[in-house]
């Protein structure tokens, strides 16, 4: 009755289909050892009881105990009525079932299995013993307890160390996540301050058309040639100020913070720049090459930002050292090129980990720009950045 129960149970759980090979093996050596063994003389029925010994591991993983009893019920079915044959293949099974249940099942559900296990061999052995004195001596029973306490254990140090796996995976797993976290959060903020940046250099510029437009009104009548000059600024202000709305359309803005009226830094406080990092001790050169053109506001800016962020990380994260500014006007880019001989084992790695590195990235994209960052082979830090100018996007 015992057996038919946890057999019903064992046929309402699926078996994982690496478990179900298992004992098919497990089975294919069954009737190898049954049909081509001398010792087991009555095939048939020995072949029958050793489906029922070996099927079960099927279920090794999904009901660990259930599969362990059907087994060991029927190998006590078959020892019962074959005492002087030792199946290979009921040792190797029944192991596997310990092991199994060892790494599968609770710790106490475990124990007691295995105990009940070593009890039923016990006394079996002591039985045996008065019936046939000298076939199984205490040795014999000290070797089976042995082997399925070793197999229950291994079991329990496996399946711990694979909890331990599973734990370290899930922390690793959270602590991405959190670092996920943590630089779109980063990546919101970089955003929402360029925003900010970009809406005052529309409003500076809207502020200098309108100044414009009055000038052209008030020099019609008297001198046309200079308002058509003040009507051609506005124009060529108002194309650029159109595009830099469109690009602040297409980023998060911040409404916890009111923009300032005030107009943002370019390119040409560069100089300015330079000396205030000379002064805090960075040593800077500059080297400018090609002739210095105005350039769309937005990207000015961005521009000057870009050296700031890379010179302020040199200045935040690299042991004393020389820094080099490398800045090319070409005809439809501006490349700009910062560089250091410092060392630093915190300066990111050209990941985008960083606040600073976020933000130029941030601002390189915006204008469909390239950026890249990382530590130089010879030593030191390199940002490089190149943004289209013109018709380049």
């Amino acid at each position: 009755m015992v057996l038919l129960a946890e057999g019903r149970r064992l046929a309402r759980v699926a078996p994982p289909l690496q478990d179900a090979l298992l004992a098919a093996g497990l089975l294919v050596v069954a009737q190898i050892e049954t049909w081509g063994s001398a010792a087991f003389t009555a095939k048939l029925p020995m072949a029958l009881l050793a489906v029922g010994i070996t099927v079960p591991i099927a279920w090794r993983r999904r009901a660990p105990v259930a599969a362990l009893a059907v087994g060991l019920g029927f190998g006590l079915l078959f020892g019962g009525l074959w005492p002087a044959v030792d199946p290979i293949y009921s040792i190797l099974t029944l192991l596997i079932a310990c092991y199994s249940v060892g790494a599968h099942a609770g710790f106490g559900a475990g124990l007691g299995s295995v105990v009940v296990v070593v009890c039923i061999y016990i006394g079996g052995a002591v039985l045996d013993e008065i019936r046939h004195t000298g076939h199984h001596g205490p040795g014999d029973v000290g070797m089976l307890t042995f082997l399925v306490g070793g197999a229950w254990l291994l079991g329990r140090l496996v399946e711990r160390r694979s909890a331990e796996a599973a734990e370290m995976a899930d922390r690793a797993q959270r602590l991405e996540r959190e670092r996920a976290r943590q630089e779109a959060e980063i990546l919101g903020r970089e955003r929402a301050r360029i925003a900010r940046e970009l809406h005052d250099v529309i409003a500076h510029s809207v502020s200098v058309m309108v100044i414009q437009a009055g000038a052209a009104e008030q020099l019609l009548d008297r001198n046309p040639a200079q308002a058509r000059e003040s009507l051609r600024a506005v124009q060529e202000l108002g194309a650029s100020t159109v595009d830099e709305l469109r690009r602040l359309l297409g980023i998060l803005r911040d409404h916890q913070h009111e923009p300032s009226l005030n107009p943002q830094p370019g390119m040409a406080g560069l100089p300015r720049l330079i000396g205030q990092f000379r002064d805090a001790g960075l040593p800077v050169e500059v080297n400018v090459e090609g002739d210095q053109v105005p350039l769309p506001p937005g990207i000015d800016l961005s521009a000057y930002r870009i050296v700031q962020e890379a010179l302020t990380n040199t200045l935040k994260h690299a042991q004393p050292a020389r820094a080099s500014v490398h800045v090319c006007y070409r005809a439809a880019s501006l490349e700009l090129e910062v560089v250091d001989d410092g060392t630093s084992s915190t300066q990111d790695d050209g990941r985008g980990s960083g606040h600073g590195l976020i933000g130029m990235r941030e601002r390189a994209a915006i204008y469909g720009g390239a950026f890249t960052a990382g530590p130089r082979p010879g030593g030191g830090y390199a940002v490089r950045a190149r943004l289209p100018v013109g018709g380049e996007r």
